[in-house]
């Protein structure tokens, strides 16, 4: 039998203390995670003060208010989990974020709500400065506890519940995406034992879900990460579907297979979204109404800022192009916006005249991009004149890359649901471009498309600083575009 009254008991028994266990962990964590961000506040701010000479009033809500304030703050990012990846991209712009908002309350309290009546007040700047250095300062030492935790933990591997619809697609995206964990397959239902998971050459299904998951228990569940759900709920024994709750709440998480893609992938399975998308997920950007005004605020912002800084550069580009190859200086083209209203996008010209006109790819090594034109690219320099464009509305800083109007019209036929891609203002960087190479073909397209659908669907100011961190990132180093 599947399930019998010895077994059900057992595999609720002991999770019971794994859960325990965990609790106890993560509580020691919590405790010394806050002890340590203490000890490191108080050393800062008394240190500053110390070497710089400076005539500081230090009092007791001087060091208690910042410190709670960045306590909060980072809590709400996940900083006291100890299962938290401390060394990802994400969490340190999480992390940056939560500080610059715990600096601002912070500073409310202390300098507007606290500061009246006769009392002085403390330092500002020796306030500000304990906040540059603390910010990096706890961020250093978590990623290093991160680093020094992972020697010790075992590599849990997949289990995947596969049917013959989802499951072909999971193993073609797990192979492309060259995942380091194992991964074993177990079949939906009794029919598919013997079958292989996606034709020829791929692993033979050996063992059924509503066979293994009761055996899976606290003793042996620990050498497993996750367990992922690529197939649908109507080909799973409603047994399973139960047992498969009981593992969720287990601290073995449970992931239905668009869920996976997005939390270990960063994108959106492409063959798992219909017409109604939109409405059957939970739409970041239409709850963020709010974010989208202040986005455009600070694109305007920053772009004036930094078109003054570079103007001397951007000059200076003029000039050589100019010299070297000639007019026009600034190329232009149709793009497609947001609701594909195209618009004209200005660019430092790094092509010869009339190269529009024959392949619509640019490949590596093209011979069409001029010798200057190629460090232009390299640099990211040939992409100032679109400011401009920030400027005007027609984009903005951070979203999915503006396409060729002629492009956009194949990508509409050859791509089902393309137009999804236009919900938001193309960016000058984005979340496709610094997590996938430049690419010259459909399939690259295509790959980019679901990265664009992830930024879209999690359209958001912790996003948005993970794209600015991979961006400074991808510059340095020279990958995506």
């Amino acid at each position: 039998m599947i399930h019998s009254e010895s077994t059900n008991a057992l595999s609720l028994k002991l999770p019971v203390k794994k859960q325990v266990k965990g609790r106890k962990r993560n509580v020691a964590f919590i405790v010394l995670a806050v002890l340590l961000d203490l000890l490191l506040w108080v050393l800062l701010y008394l240190g500053i003060t110390q070497l710089t000479g400076s005539y500081n009033i230090i009092t007791l809500d001087s060091l208690l208010i910042p410190f709670g304030s960045l306590v909060l703050a980072m809590a709400l990012v996940g900083a006291y989990r100890h299962r938290m990846d401390f060394a990802s991209l994400r969490y340190a712009s999480e992390h940056i974020i939560a500080c610059c908002v715990a600096y601002l309350l912070s500073a409310f309290l202390l300098y507007v709500v606290a500061s009246f009546g006769p009392h002085a007040t403390s330092s500002r700047a020796i306030f500000t400065l304990s906040f540059v250095f603390f910010a990096p300062a706890v961020l250093y030492w978590r990623r290093g506890y991160w680093f020094y935790s992972s020697r010790h933990r075992s590599e849990g591997k997949f289990l995947v519940i596969v049917d013959g619809d989802l499951g072909p697609i999971f193993y073609r995206d797990y192979l492309k995406n060259q995942q380091h964990q194992g991964v074993q397959y177990l079949a939906s239902d009794y029919s598919l034992i013997g079958k292989p998971v996606a034709g020829e050459g791929s692993p033979e299904l050996q063992v059924s879900a509503a066979h293994l998951l009761p055996q899976l228990e606290a003793d042996n569940i620990a050498g497993y990460e996750a367990i992922v759900l690529a197939s649908r709920f109507t080909h799973l024994d409603k047994r399973v579907l139960k047992r498969l709750g009981e593992i969720h709440f287990e601290e073995l998480p449970v992931f239905l297979m668009e869920s996976f893609y997005e939390n270990y992938w960063n994108r959106i399975s492409l063959d798992l979204i219909g017409p109604a998308w939109p409405l059957e997920t939970d739409f970041a950007l239409v709850q963020h109404s709010v974010y989208t005004m202040i986005k455009r605020l600070v694109d305007l912002i920053f772009a004036s800022v930094v078109l003054i800084i570079v103007s001397p550069v951007m000059l200076i580009v003029s000039v050589l192009l100019l010299l070297l190859e000639g007019r026009p200086v600034i190329y232009s083209q149709q793009r497609t916006g947001q609701y594909q209203e195209p618009f004209t996008l200005f660019k430092f010209r790094s092509m010869k005249v009339g190269s529009d006109k024959g392949d619509k790819y640019t490949r590596e090594g093209d011979t069409r991009v001029s010798p200057l034109g190629a460090l232009l690219r390299k640099t990211r320099l040939d992409e100032l004149p679109q400011l401009w464009n920030v400027l005007r509305g027609d984009m903005s800083m951070i979203g999915p890359r503006a396409e060729w109007v002629k492009l956009v019209r194949g990508y509409e036929q050859e791509i089902p649901h393309y137009h999804y891609r236009h919900l938001v203002r193309p960016g000058i960087t984005g979340w496709a471009q610094v997590n996938y190479p430049y690419g010259a073909s459909l399939e690259d397209t295509l790959q980019k498309f679901s990265y664009d659908l992830y930024y879209i669907r999690n359209f958001s100011l912790r996003l948005d600083a993970e794209v600015v961190l991979k961006t400074l990132h991808t510059m340095i180093f020279g990958k995506g575009q």
